[in-house]
């Protein structure tokens, strides 16, 4: 008899000693699920994607004629539009380009749309340009005609409320007429090796 209640106290404190033990165990995971769901809660997303906004920017920009008019130009530009996922601008854009050769002068208007094909900011985009050039050459009535431009940009700097970057690309401005030495003919256009600085807010 004292056998089998040393037998069964024996059983029971081990019986008791698990159930404590696994309590315990039990606890501990819980307690560290409960930890790490809220670490995972506080942390803030770093790839947050770009909101809707109201966004503006301006550049300088030169454009060395690549069509042998003796058209290169000096500029600058600004522009109103929005941003929003991967769409990192569009809007509408207006230039003034000073001729470097002679006193002419063209005012491209376009709409404007940049992308780097994500919902945040990267190092490199694609900027396209499409609108009409009002051109005031030399010695020619004042014409409006086609103008569009693609270029790849680099981003060089970037904060919340700004960001600075670089334009390199080719430009269209579609010239009516034109001279091939001293005959006058319809012009198939001035074509420009383009660079663009600017800022975007």
């Amino acid at each position: 008899m004292f056998v089998m209640k040393r037998i069964m106290l024996i059983v029971a404190g081990m019986f008791l000693a698990t159930c404590g033990f696994s309590a315990t165990a039990q606890d501990t995971v819980v307690v560290e699920e409960v930890e790490v769901d809220r670490v995972v809660a506080d942390t803030p997303s770093k790839s947050a994607a770009r909101p809707l906004a109201f966004a503006w920017g301006a550049d300088i920009s030169g454009a060395i004629d690549c069509s042998g008019h003796n058209m290169s130009t000096l500029g600058c530009g600004a522009q109103f539009g929005f941003q929003w996922q991967w769409v990192r601008f569009f809007g509408i854009g207006a230039e003034a380009d000073i001729m470097v050769g002679n006193s002419s002068r063209t005012f491209p208007v376009a709409a404007i749309f940049r992308t780097d094909f994500s919902r945040t900011r990267r190092l490199l985009f694609m900027d396209l340009r499409g609108g009409v050039a009002l051109n005031y050459i030399d010695n020619d009535p004042q014409e409006t005609v086609a103008y569009g431009s693609i270029g790849l940009g680099v981003t060089l700097a970037n904060s919340k409320s700004f960001s600075s970057h670089i334009i390199i690309g080719y430009t269209y401005n579609g010239r009516k007429n034109c001279y091939s030495g001293d005959e006058r003919r319809n012009c198939p256009g001035m074509s420009y090796a383009n660079f663009r600085f600017g800022l975007s807010f």
